[in-house]
């Protein structure tokens, strides 16, 4: 009798010994796979197959894409999937020159950077010296000198700080940077008692606030392709009803501009 109770309790040890060690076993098991697979995926990312061997740059003229790529940790070797495309990206867009930029990887070994830079468009001169502006009103560069060849805003009473703030001469950027080429060279736009005022192709031009002001360059392009007669002032401080002063006549109502030139579409 107690021969067969020691037999059965011993049978009984083996059993959970055995089934302790199956679990134990499993447990070993899946820890093993998932070192393997935790070890598969560091070696992709880490390998040559997945890292950057390309990295393409499109639109970039003045811009210095790869210095801000390098600032970031993006260059040659480096795995893709521990690139900062979104820090890289939004550094490019705080450059003035950039008006759009875009960082993406593309699979398995390549960076994309695709920029849409801003151009001259006008030069402005203000407090603090000669700058180039684009037509969105951003300043992209001082410069030394008044820029050739380029329409011209007078604001010395602002400040480059002052200028992403200040409508008037956002208006003056916006009519100087929509006038057609023929007429942009020689053109001036400054702030005068009753708003924007200035010379387009050898007249002055009355342009008023700072609204509608691609418009009113338009209009005054389109005045001026019919012919003014010399000495008049050219008013478009209301575009859809421009007029022209002939000479002598400032200071009195202004006539309608030849009806021709205030039915142009």
């Amino acid at each position: 009798m107690g021969i067969e109770m020691d037999r059965r309790l011993a049978e009984r040890r083996r059993r959970v010994a055995e089934d302790r060690a199956r679990t134990n076993l499993g447990r070993l098991l899946r820890l093993l796979i998932v070192l393997a697979v935790a070890g598969a995926m560091v070696w992709s990312v880490q390998s040559p197959f997945m890292s950057v061997d390309e990295i393409r740059i499109e639109g970039a003229q003045r811009v210095d894409v790869e210095q801000v790529l390098a600032e970031h940790g993006i260059h040659s070797g480096r795995p893709l999937l521990l690139l900062d495309i979104d820090g890289a990206q939004a550094a490019l867009l705080e450059d003035p020159w950039v008006a759009e930029a875009a960082v993406a990887r593309d699979w398995p070994t390549t960076v994309l950077v695709e920029v849409t830079e801003r151009t001259p468009a006008v030069g402005i001169r203000l407090a603090d010296g000669w700058w180039l502006a684009a037509a969105d009103s951003v300043l992209l560069e001082n410069v030394d000198t008044r820029p050739e060849g380029m329409p011209v805003a007078d604001f010395t009473h602002l400040s480059s700080d002052d200028v992403p703030d200040d409508r008037e001469a956002a208006g003056a950027i916006e009519y100087l940077a929509a006038l057609p080429p023929q007429y942009r060279d020689g053109a001036l736009v400054t702030l005068g008692d009753e708003g924007l005022e200035g010379t387009v192709g050898g007249f002055p031009v009355r342009i008023g606030r700072s609204f509608d002001a691609a418009e009113k360059a338009r209009v005054t392009a389109a005045i001026l392709d019919r012919g003014v007669e010399e000495g008049s002032i050219i008013t478009v401080v209301a575009p859809a009803n421009p007029a022209v002063l002939p000479p002598g006549a400032e200071g009195e109502p202004a006539d309608q501009a030849t009806d021709e030139a205030g039915d142009e579409p």
